[in-house]
């Protein structure tokens, strides 16, 4: 892996040119992560491949953030098996980075419960992908894929408050984190549909 330091890998992030992932898990991610990152946790079981799919074709220089080394050298080696590239990782988590002084942004929460009380306050994005719908969506959700979102973002409305929901909370994470920097007011589902069906909530299908 070629020396790049932390600020300078900072620095690609911001001006488009790689790409950085936070393998940590979901709930992790929502109390702050470095800014610009993507969250994908880290699973033992093709990992390296499900990047890889969710590039679909394209192959960016790839840094890594999390709080064990273990987990980071088995996400290095999974990507790296998968044919992708990994320039930079920081194995130390939050409060090393913010030490450092290198930004760090937070996600707002709703947890399903609240969402529920409050769903007509709310418009509701769910991004997952179309064959995960079979099973239904929050009652009045509007459907953009994750891979979508980029192109239709202009279509949302910054004077409306938006939840961001996929199957267990780990893409929404990450697309809220997205909206909240480009100035939409956001919250993450917490532990998305999966808490929804399980806390007995409305489901809207077909």
């Amino acid at each position: 892996m070629a020396e790049i330091t932390a600020e300078e890998f900072v620095s690609d992030v911001g001006r488009g040119v790689a790409l950085f992932l936070d393998v940590n898990p979901p709930e992790v991610f929502s109390n702050g992560h470095p800014a610009g990152t993507y969250n994908f946790p880290f699973h033992r079981r093709n990992w390296g491949h499900d990047v890889k799919r969710a590039l679909n074709g394209q192959n960016p220089p790839i840094g890594l953030f999390g709080s064990d080394s273990a987990t980071i050298e088995d996400a290095t080696k999974s990507l790296e098996e998968a044919g992708l590239s990994v320039v930079f990782t920081f194995a130390h988590g939050l409060i090393a980075w913010e030490k450092e002084k290198l930004p760090v942004e937070r996600v707002k929460d709703v947890t399903p419960e609240q969402l529920a009380k409050s769903l007509g306050d709310y418009v509701v994005i769910d991004v997952r992908e179309a064959y995960e719908l079979r099973g239904g969506k929050i009652p009045g959700a509007v459907h953009i894929p994750m891979g979508q979102l980029q192109t239709r973002v202009n279509d949302l409305d910054k004077s409306k408050m938006y939840a961001i929901v996929c199957a267990s909370g780990g893409r929404s994470s990450s697309v809220a984190a997205w909206l909240s920097q480009l100035g939409y007011d956001v919250s993450n589902v917490v532990g998305g549909m999966s808490l929804w069906a399980g806390g007995r909530h409305p489901i809207e299908r077909g």
